[in-house]
């Protein structure tokens, strides 16, 4: 069975063609938390997104054999996720995730949206936004601290996720529960602008269903 695990690769090796039929493999190593082991893959469509530095979410099956009187452990990975979408499709046909340029075009546009919000808020002045966006940038590629706010954090989303901040007008029922919603998105770390793609919508007052819009929105990050 497979174990979903966050993995930072650390060196990986050159192709290699196994058996009798060539199949190509391969290996690297990578940190699982405080210990760093071997892992493999066989899927060649994983292959241009192992890559030495790279974080992946993957899929690991873990197995034992035995080879001349020693325990040998293997770990074979199986899938990998790119914003919570599988790269190896149900027919096992590869998706195209996004590239690593593009997820760090993500990572960015997410962090200048953090800080604009933060802006609006009146918990940064205006012209503080491209250093906060920075700094958040820094702490989610987890090569800095995360950005300490001149007020507590909760504080902090509570005033951004505020309904009183939209400058729309309602188009239906309007949703009491905006400050959950966005609440969540801070917790798993979803940009607005993402939100406003997923859900095509404009702004927030246009939303009728919180239940229904949260579960696209978790459908299309694959936030379990």
């Amino acid at each position: 069975m497979a174990e979903r695990k966050n993995l930072t690769i650390t060196q990986v090796k050159e192709i290699q063609k196994v058996g009798d039929k060539q199949i190509p493999k391969l290996s690297f190593t990578a940190k699982d938390g405080d210990k760093e082991l071997s892992y493999f893959t066989f899927k060649t469509s994983l292959f241009e997104l192992i890559k030495e530095g790279q974080t992946i979410n993957a899929d690991v099956e873990t197995s034992t054999r035995e080879y001349d009187g020693n325990t040998y452990t293997d770990r074979r990975i199986v899938q990998i996720y790119v914003d919570g979408q599988p790269v190896i499709g149900k027919g096992g046909g590869s998706y195209r995730g996004k590239s690593p340029e593009e997820l760090e075009l993500s990572a960015k546009s997410y962090a200048l949206s953090y800080a604009k919000d933060l802006a609006v808020a009146q918990v940064i002045p205006l012209d503080k936004i491209t250093d906060q966006a920075d700094t958040f940038y820094k702490w989610l590629k987890g090569n800095g601290n995360k950005p300490i706010l001149n007020k507590k954090e909760d504080e902090a989303w509570a005033e951004i996720a505020s309904p009183a901040k939209e400058e729309v007008t309602p188009t239906g029922k309007k949703v009491q529960n905006i400050t959950e919603l966005k609440g969540l998105m801070a917790k798993h770390k979803i940009g607005t602008h993402e939100v406003y793609e997923i859900l095509s919508i404009k702004g927030f007052l246009e939303l009728t269903d919180l239940d229904e819009a949260w579960a696209k929105i978790k459908e299309a990050k694959g936030i379990k």
